[in-house]
């Protein structure tokens, strides 16, 4: 008697718990081809990764200096460390693991839904929704690591349901060097396997003494303060939400404003019929508790002076994604034929209004990196990094300062903020195609000339006796 074929329904709702361990490296694979691909389209980093490769340049000259720039994360400068032998690729090269993370990312809430038992159509409702949360593109298209954090997590949680514990701590390890916020996932879950395991107590130790010295132990090479990261952190831009009457309950607000709809309300439904004893998975439901966990978390640091900005709250958004699309899959496999059809058909509907803001974050990407690369042109313009840094003090915007210290070659600390004279002054025109928000340098002082134009920059300069330029 043959078998069977498989119905469309369980085709599309099965739990598939059993997928073979070897999809993650063709998600490895496939995520880092893509990535390549896509550095044939306008690619910059933004602020901070300019800040990793510096860093990373630093480190490989054994003059490490972290003075000035933002908060330090290990496993970045880790990557640019490397990729420092090659500089002129060292950019390119961190845009791409970036963007490799955040696609390894997205194929990865599929298959973690899926294996949780969302199903085929809940897997593309958390994938979909990761993708299209607010945000998640753009940062990722401008080298900014969540996507990557976001990519090891969910992989941590795949290695362990495929029973390799070892491993996914290790990969959880990884991400622990990304955002502080991961540390109390990883001390939980290396207590759980530890008390399965006596024999991993040394692998532990070894952790985490390895991840304080990564995480601190550069601070104090580069600015004799080990905790300078921290203070940083808490030292945020004048618009930040930290400033807001209550922090924690505006960071709430925004992880619910950048979370797309059918995520929330497939999170809804997993908590439902929780309730209602539909289903009593304890890895799903640490799933949902991760993210509410970690959003708690970002919420707790907001209120204690820390920026809350929006890349913080990917992490919990992408574990709401998972538990939404093994929500909308339980639920609709409560309906018998058409239950995933209908819901899968439903949650894309809901997807057409935050998909309709990806153009903009695409074209927020492009413009970024056209700015950069007239930078380049600017300075070349402006007769080279050598005669720049000759000429004195150098001055630009400050979202723009860590981009214009790697191009000169330069210490961050070299550049300023407010001009003095003698020195180069560079300064993007106010138009749509800066970086929005982006200050505008006004000089007033006469002493100030005007020495090249590449649109949208112009710079100026009073430089010191000899180098040909009026003072």
């Amino acid at each position: 008697m043959s078998t069977p074929a498989l119905s469309l329904r369980s085709a599309w709702a099965r739990p598939a718990r059993a997928i073979p361990l070897g999809g993650l490296g063709a998600i490895v694979a496939a995520s880092c081809v893509l990535a390549l691909l896509s550095l044939l389209l306008p690619t910059t980093p933004t602020y901070d990764p300019f800040a990793w490769l510096i860093w990373g340049r630093e480190i490989l000259h054994l003059e490490l200096d972290t003075q000035f720039g933002p908060s330090w994360k290990p496993l970045p400068v880790i990557f640019t460390t490397v990729f420092a032998l090659v500089p002129d690729a060292a950019p390119d090269l961190w845009v791409a693991v970036a963007r490799a993370g955040a696609i390894a990312a997205v194929l990865l809430a599929f298959r973690v839904t899926r294996r949780l038992g969302g199903g085929v159509a809940g897997g593309l409702v958390a994938a979909a929704c990761l993708a299209v949360s607010t945000d998640f593109v753009r940062f990722s298209a401008i080298g900014d690591s969540e996507g990557l954090l976001v990519a090891l997590v969910l992989a941590a949680v795949d290695l362990h349901l495929s029973g390799r514990r070892r491993a996914a701590l290790w990969v959880l390890f990884a991400a622990c060097l990304l955002r502080p916020e991961t540390w109390p996932f990883a001390a939980v879950y290396a207590t759980y396997l530890l008390r399965i395991d006596r024999a991993l107590w040394k692998t532990i130790a070894a952790m985490a003494v390895l991840g304080a010295v990564l995480w601190f132990g550069p601070e104090l090479w580069g600015s004799g303060d080990p905790f300078r990261a921290g203070a940083r952190a808490r030292d945020p831009n004048p618009n930040a939400i930290a400033f807001a009457d209550f922090p924690a309950f505006e960071a709430v607000k925004r992880m619910l404003a950048m979370t797309p709809w059918p995520a929330e309300i497939g999170f809804v439904a997993l908590v439902a019929g929780w309730i209602a004893g539909l289903w009593r998975d304890r890895t799903v439901a640490l799933v949902g508790a991760g993210a509410a966990g970690w959003l708690l978390i970002v919420a707790a640091m907001t209120e204690a002076g820390f920026s809350g900005n929006a890349r913080y709250m990917i992490a919990p958004i992408a574990l709401a994604c998972v538990a939404g699309g093994v929500g909308w899959g339980r639920a609709t496999r409560l309906v018998p034929r058409i239950g995933p059809i209908v819901g899968l058909a439903l949650a894309a509907a809901l997807l057409v209004s935050p998909a309709g803001l990806l153009p903009d974050d695409l074209r927020a990407a492009r413009n970024e990196a056209r700015l950069m690369d007239a930078l380049s042109g600017a300075i070349a313009a402006t007769g080279g990094a050598e005669r720049v840094l000759d000429c004195g003090t150098v001055t630009t915007g400050a979202f723009q300062v860590t981009a214009l210290a790697w191009k000169l070659d330069a210490h961050i600390r070299r550049i300023d903020l407010v001009p003095t004279v003698p020195g180069t002054v560079f300064r993007s025109a106010p138009e749509p195609r800066t970086i929005p928000g982006a200050p505008v340098l006004v000089v007033g002082d006469p002493r100030w000339r005007p020495v090249a134009h590449v649109d949208p920059w112009e710079a100026l300069q009073a430089c010191r006796e000899g180098l040909g330029v009026p003072r």
